[in-house]
């Protein structure tokens, strides 16, 4: 009768160290699958938040009416980014503005920012240089492939103008 009660308390005991590591062991996992999650969440640069968004959409209406500016002016803009990258990883791009006559539209001041969409939190600050006959280049460093964003501002004009374009570097 003594060894009854013996194997019993002994049963009982593995019993209890089982569910408790059991329970330990599964906390453990849950602790560690919301440490990935929380450190994907906020360690992924691709997850960045585009710059001044929200001061962009709550002033919605002045961002449309600058958006829509070049249109009112009868102006054409064509973007056009280089093939070709140097050394130094910086490609040239250009920007072209004529008129509604086909004219080009020289004096502007053009400055903006490009930003990969991968990378939305490594924003570099670009500023165009007039090069006559309505054309404004750029040499940013923009080496990598995939899209990218440039958020264009054009000051000296009738009225403010802005001008959001995406490009790819896939093909070149």
């Amino acid at each position: 009768m003594n060894t009854t009660p013996r194997v019993t308390d002994a049963a009982e005991r593995k019993a209890k160290r089982f569910w408790i590591a059991l329970v330990l062991f599964l906390f453990t996992i849950q602790c560690t699958i919301m440490g990935m999650v929380m450190h994907f969440a906020i360690g992924d640069p691709a997850g960045a938040v585009v710059p001044d968004y929200h001061n962009a959409s709550l002033h919605w209406d002045e961002t449309r009416r600058t958006r829509e500016a070049a249109e009112r002016l009868g102006w054409d803009i064509q973007f056009n980014a280089s093939d070709v990258v140097d050394r130094r990883g910086m490609r040239a791009i250009e920007l072209t503005i004529q008129d509604t006559g086909g004219q080009p539209v020289d004096g502007l001041s053009i400055h903006g920012q490009l930003y990969h969409h991968a990378h939305a939190d490594q924003i570099q600050p670009v500023t165009f240089q007039a090069a006559g006959q309505g054309r404004y280049l750029a040499l940013p460093q923009a080496a990598r492939p995939g899209l990218w964003q440039l958020e264009v501002a054009i000051d000296n004009a009738p009225e403010a103008v802005t001008r959001s374009i995406t490009f790819n570097t896939e093909g070149f």
